[in-house]
């Protein structure tokens, strides 16, 4: 419902969507289902485990951007952002080691945490191969026509994705209640506007991926702290400390 609303609300530019060829249609698609998929890992992670213990390992986009961007799009090697990338790494490290023992109070099978945080960075992986995907596309067409055809495209593998769910647990998983539900439709407005600055940011010439990316990653204090806070989540003191450290890092690339 979220991206459907999304959508609706950017349909009216369809005239200058139309004219894309369907080279850049089928890479869209292409992208679409990658993003489609990454927010399905995510979102069974999160349904399973504590966002504030998810949410730092965002980071490892980071090191996905900062790597392809070296080897991709030949942005300049700076002895010390590896610097950064190994503190980040470390953070993530004393995240898992210092938070296991109390997450076990919400998810005690290890197996299970495991897999949510397998889950979780799957979907990170996704979702950097999507951006990678967006920085050459947008090299070539306006910012209003990829969002346009990307939202079209990532609804209707949601939906179908639904469907399937819905097939499998043999029952409909939306309530009517649903459909009156506010937040899902600010959700939606926000999405268009984040998706629209993000597509506006990569499609500059002088834009690097590796800086876009790591911006985006302040979300994650938002996501630690109001997730801790808002959901009641133990061990907030370490996963503090552990953004911290990756944050730091953050900044070291960034500079």
């Amino acid at each position: 419902m979220l991206v459907s609303f999304g959508f609706i609300i950017i349909s009216w530019d369809f005239g200058q969507a139309v004219t894309l060829s369907w080279e850049y249609i089928l890479l869209i698609l292409g992208k679409s289902l990658i993003v489609a998929l990454a927010w399905l890992f995510e979102l069974v992670a999160l349904k399973n485990y504590m966002i504030s213990s998810l949410q730092p390992f965002t980071a490892v986009k980071v090191v996905i951007s900062f790597v392809v961007a070296i080897l991709v799009f030949s942005e300049p090697i700076v002895w010390y952002r590896f610097i950064g990338v190994a503190i980040i790494f470390f953070g993530l490290f004393f995240l898992n080691k210092n938070t296991k023992k109390e997450d076990e109070k919400v998810i005690p099978s290890n197996k299970a945490r495991i897999k949510c945080i397998t889950f979780f960075i799957l979907g990170c992986v996704c979702s950097e191969c999507s951006a990678i995907i967006d920085k050459v596309a947008l090299r070539s067409i306006s910012s209003m026509q990829m969002q346009w055809w990307f939202m079209l495209f990532v609804s209707a593998f949601l939906w179908i994705f639904f469907f399937l769910a819905c097939i499998k647990s043999k029952k409909m998983l939306v309530r009517k209640i649903d459909w009156k539900n506010f937040y899902i439709y600010l959700a939606g407005a926000i999405l268009v506007l984040d998706d629209q600055l993000f597509f506006k940011s990569l499609s500059e010439p002088d834009s690097l991926l590796s800086v876009v990316s790591i911006i985006k990653q302040i979300s994650t204090i938002v996501s630690v702290i109001f997730g801790a806070y808002m959901f009641k989540e133990p061990n907030l003191k370490n996963k503090l400390i552990s953004l911290g450290f990756i944050m730091c890092g953050i900044i070291i690339i960034l500079i």
